[in-house]
Protein backbone atom coordinates (compact mmCIF):
# COMPACT_ATOMS: atom_id res chain seq x y z
CA UNK A 1 0.00 0.00 0.00
CA UNK A 2 3.02 2.36 0.67
CA UNK A 3 4.42 1.45 -2.40
CA UNK A 4 1.26 2.76 -4.34
CA UNK A 5 1.29 5.89 -2.32
CA UNK A 6 4.79 6.73 -3.21
CA UNK A 7 3.76 5.98 -6.83
CA UNK A 8 1.11 8.53 -6.96
CA UNK A 9 2.95 11.66 -5.03
CA UNK A 10 5.86 10.40 -7.85
CA UNK A 11 2.94 10.87 -10.85
CA UNK A 12 1.29 13.85 -9.17
CA UNK A 13 4.62 15.71 -8.82
CA UNK A 14 5.54 14.96 -12.53
CA UNK A 15 1.92 16.26 -13.63
CA UNK A 16 2.22 19.13 -11.65
CA UNK A 17 5.50 19.99 -13.01
CA UNK A 18 4.06 20.02 -16.27
CA UNK A 19 1.85 22.94 -15.63
CA UNK A 20 5.45 25.00 -15.83
CA UNK A 21 7.83 26.07 -18.06
CA UNK A 22 10.95 25.01 -17.67
CA UNK A 23 14.85 27.25 -17.10
CA UNK A 24 17.86 25.94 -16.69
CA UNK A 25 21.04 28.35 -16.49
CA UNK A 26 24.25 27.11 -18.05
CA UNK A 27 25.20 27.50 -13.91
CA UNK A 28 23.12 24.36 -14.05
CA UNK A 29 19.98 26.01 -11.81
CA UNK A 30 16.98 25.23 -12.75
CA UNK A 31 13.69 27.22 -12.63
CA UNK A 32 9.80 25.84 -12.88
CA UNK A 33 7.68 29.18 -13.71
CA UNK A 34 6.47 31.23 -16.83
CA UNK A 35 7.70 32.05 -20.14
CA UNK A 36 6.90 35.47 -21.36
CA UNK A 37 8.51 36.94 -24.26
CA UNK A 38 12.01 37.71 -25.84
CA UNK A 39 13.31 40.72 -26.81
CA UNK A 40 16.68 41.23 -28.02
CA UNK A 41 18.72 38.85 -26.21
CA UNK A 42 16.79 39.08 -22.70
CA UNK A 43 14.36 36.71 -21.98
CA UNK A 44 11.51 37.27 -19.85
CA UNK A 45 10.68 35.02 -17.11
CA UNK A 46 8.96 34.77 -14.15
CA UNK A 47 9.88 31.80 -11.49
CA UNK A 48 7.01 30.28 -9.31
CA UNK A 49 6.27 32.60 -6.40
CA UNK A 50 7.92 35.64 -7.93
CA UNK A 51 5.54 38.07 -8.63
CA UNK A 52 7.14 39.92 -11.71
CA UNK A 53 9.23 38.52 -14.97
CA UNK A 54 12.99 38.51 -14.23
CA UNK A 55 15.24 39.77 -17.56
CA UNK A 56 17.69 36.95 -18.11
CA UNK A 57 20.28 36.97 -20.56
CA UNK A 58 20.29 34.60 -23.47
CA UNK A 59 23.90 33.79 -22.63
CA UNK A 60 23.36 32.32 -19.57
CA UNK A 61 20.54 30.20 -20.31
CA UNK A 62 21.40 26.47 -21.23
CA UNK A 63 17.33 25.46 -22.11
CA UNK A 64 14.02 27.04 -21.61
CA UNK A 65 11.57 24.41 -22.31
CA UNK A 66 7.54 25.20 -22.20
CA UNK A 67 5.18 23.54 -20.59
CA UNK A 68 4.30 21.52 -23.65
CA UNK A 69 7.60 19.76 -24.50
CA UNK A 70 9.00 22.42 -27.10
CA UNK A 71 12.32 23.67 -26.63
CA UNK A 72 12.52 27.39 -26.72
CA UNK A 73 16.38 27.75 -26.26
CA UNK A 74 18.22 24.55 -27.16
CA UNK A 75 20.35 22.83 -24.67
CA UNK A 76 23.91 23.23 -27.27
CA UNK A 77 23.96 27.00 -27.83
CA UNK A 78 22.77 30.14 -26.72
CA UNK A 79 20.36 30.89 -29.73
CA UNK A 80 17.23 30.14 -30.62
CA UNK A 81 16.00 26.85 -32.06
CA UNK A 82 13.82 26.86 -34.79
CA UNK A 83 10.77 26.14 -33.12
CA UNK A 84 11.81 28.24 -30.04
CA UNK A 85 11.78 31.11 -33.40
CA UNK A 86 8.22 30.31 -34.90
CA UNK A 87 6.57 30.53 -31.42
CA UNK A 88 8.14 34.41 -31.07
CA UNK A 89 5.64 37.21 -32.02
CA UNK A 90 6.27 39.88 -34.81
CA UNK A 91 7.81 42.30 -32.85
CA UNK A 92 9.89 39.91 -30.86
CA UNK A 93 11.27 38.57 -34.33
CA UNK A 94 12.50 41.51 -34.92
CA UNK A 95 13.93 42.40 -32.06
CA UNK A 96 16.21 38.85 -31.65
CA UNK A 97 16.77 39.48 -35.89
CA UNK A 98 18.16 43.17 -35.22
CA UNK A 99 20.49 41.90 -32.07
CA UNK A 100 21.96 38.97 -34.08
CA UNK A 101 22.44 41.08 -37.39
CA UNK A 102 23.89 44.44 -35.46
CA UNK A 103 26.80 41.63 -33.76
CA UNK A 104 28.16 42.10 -37.43
CA UNK A 105 29.20 45.96 -37.01
CA UNK A 106 31.60 44.43 -34.43
CA UNK A 107 34.04 43.55 -36.97
CA UNK A 108 33.78 47.43 -38.42
CA UNK A 109 36.69 48.97 -36.97
CA UNK A 110 38.71 46.96 -37.14
CA UNK A 111 38.89 45.77 -40.52
CA UNK A 112 38.54 49.51 -41.56
CA UNK A 113 41.79 49.79 -39.87
CA UNK A 114 43.20 46.87 -41.08
CA UNK A 115 42.43 48.23 -44.79
CA UNK A 116 43.73 51.72 -43.94
CA UNK A 117 47.32 50.50 -42.38
CA UNK A 118 48.09 47.49 -45.59
CA UNK A 119 46.68 50.64 -48.00
CA UNK A 120 49.57 52.94 -46.30
CA UNK A 121 51.94 49.99 -46.56
CA UNK A 122 51.57 49.22 -50.37
CA UNK A 123 51.80 52.79 -51.44
CA UNK A 124 54.71 53.73 -49.44
CA UNK A 125 55.88 57.51 -49.13
CA UNK A 126 53.05 58.46 -52.11
CA UNK A 127 50.60 56.99 -48.88
CA UNK A 128 51.60 60.96 -47.31
CA UNK A 129 50.24 62.86 -50.01
CA UNK A 130 46.72 64.45 -50.37
CA UNK A 131 44.84 62.65 -53.02
CA UNK A 132 46.23 59.00 -52.52
CA UNK A 133 45.76 59.63 -48.75
CA UNK A 134 42.34 61.01 -49.01
CA UNK A 135 41.36 57.88 -51.12
CA UNK A 136 43.24 55.37 -48.96
CA UNK A 137 40.47 56.70 -46.30
CA UNK A 138 37.74 56.32 -47.79
CA UNK A 139 38.24 53.31 -49.12
CA UNK A 140 39.29 52.16 -45.45
CA UNK A 141 35.56 53.29 -44.24
CA UNK A 142 33.52 52.17 -46.88
CA UNK A 143 34.27 49.05 -48.25
CA UNK A 144 33.92 47.33 -44.99
CA UNK A 145 30.88 49.26 -44.33
CA UNK A 146 29.08 48.26 -47.93
CA UNK A 147 30.23 44.31 -47.19
CA UNK A 148 28.92 44.35 -43.86
CA UNK A 149 25.67 45.89 -45.19
CA UNK A 150 24.95 43.73 -47.56
CA UNK A 151 25.55 41.03 -45.31
CA UNK A 152 21.85 42.45 -43.32
CA UNK A 153 18.85 41.31 -44.45
CA UNK A 154 15.77 41.17 -42.53
CA UNK A 155 13.91 38.24 -42.81
CA UNK A 156 9.89 39.26 -44.18
CA UNK A 157 9.19 36.50 -46.47
CA UNK A 158 6.70 34.31 -44.47
CA UNK A 159 5.28 38.03 -43.36
CA UNK A 160 1.70 39.49 -44.34
CA UNK A 161 1.73 43.26 -45.26
CA UNK A 162 0.66 44.57 -41.74
CA UNK A 163 3.42 42.73 -40.02
CA UNK A 164 6.36 43.49 -42.33
CA UNK A 165 5.49 46.53 -41.54
CA UNK A 166 5.47 46.43 -37.64
CA UNK A 167 8.86 44.21 -38.21
CA UNK A 168 10.34 46.34 -40.29
CA UNK A 169 9.28 49.28 -37.81
CA UNK A 170 10.77 47.54 -34.67
CA UNK A 171 13.71 45.91 -36.58
CA UNK A 172 15.31 49.45 -37.92
CA UNK A 173 15.42 51.35 -34.46
CA UNK A 174 16.62 48.30 -32.77
CA UNK A 175 18.90 47.32 -35.29
CA UNK A 176 20.61 50.97 -35.45
CA UNK A 177 20.47 51.50 -31.72
CA UNK A 178 22.46 48.28 -31.23
CA UNK A 179 24.59 49.33 -34.71
CA UNK A 180 26.19 52.25 -33.31
CA UNK A 181 26.38 50.75 -29.89
CA UNK A 182 28.59 47.67 -31.75
CA UNK A 183 30.95 50.46 -33.25
CA UNK A 184 31.60 52.27 -30.44
CA UNK A 185 32.62 49.29 -28.44
CA UNK A 186 34.45 48.27 -30.76
CA UNK A 187 36.48 51.23 -31.95
CA UNK A 188 37.62 51.59 -28.24
CA UNK A 189 38.71 48.36 -28.26
CA UNK A 190 40.66 48.60 -31.52
CA UNK A 191 42.44 52.05 -30.63
CA UNK A 192 43.49 50.81 -27.52
CA UNK A 193 44.95 47.46 -29.35
CA UNK A 194 46.38 49.78 -31.99
CA UNK A 195 48.01 51.54 -29.36
CA UNK A 196 49.60 49.12 -27.57
CA UNK A 197 51.03 47.09 -30.39
CA UNK A 198 52.07 50.88 -31.83
CA UNK A 199 54.07 51.35 -28.70
CA UNK A 200 55.36 47.95 -28.26
CA UNK A 201 57.09 48.34 -31.93
CA UNK A 202 58.42 51.55 -31.68
CA UNK A 203 59.81 50.49 -27.93
CA UNK A 204 61.92 47.66 -29.48
CA UNK A 205 62.39 49.51 -32.68
CA UNK A 206 66.21 49.60 -33.26
CA UNK A 207 67.52 53.55 -34.36
CA UNK A 208 71.04 52.27 -34.38
CA UNK A 209 74.13 52.14 -32.83
CA UNK A 210 75.19 55.22 -30.27
CA UNK A 211 78.15 57.06 -31.12
CA UNK A 212 80.70 58.88 -29.20
CA UNK A 213 80.86 62.68 -30.21
CA UNK A 214 84.71 63.44 -31.62
CA UNK A 215 86.13 66.64 -32.17
CA UNK A 216 89.49 65.47 -33.56
CA UNK A 217 89.49 65.58 -37.61
CA UNK A 218 91.20 62.62 -37.42
CA UNK A 219 88.32 60.96 -36.18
Amino acid sequence: MRRYIVLLLITGIVWAQTDFDTLILKSGTTYLGEYSKIEGEIVYFKPQNAFAFQPISIKLIQTLQLKDGQFIIGSSSDILTYEGYQKLSTKEKAFYDAAGDAKKWLFYPPVAFSIFVSSLVIAGDEAWEFPVGLGTSAASLTIPYLLLKALTSKKTENFNSKDRQLYEKVYFEEYKKRKYKYIMISTGATALIAGAVTFYVLSNLSFGDDYDVCFDPRC
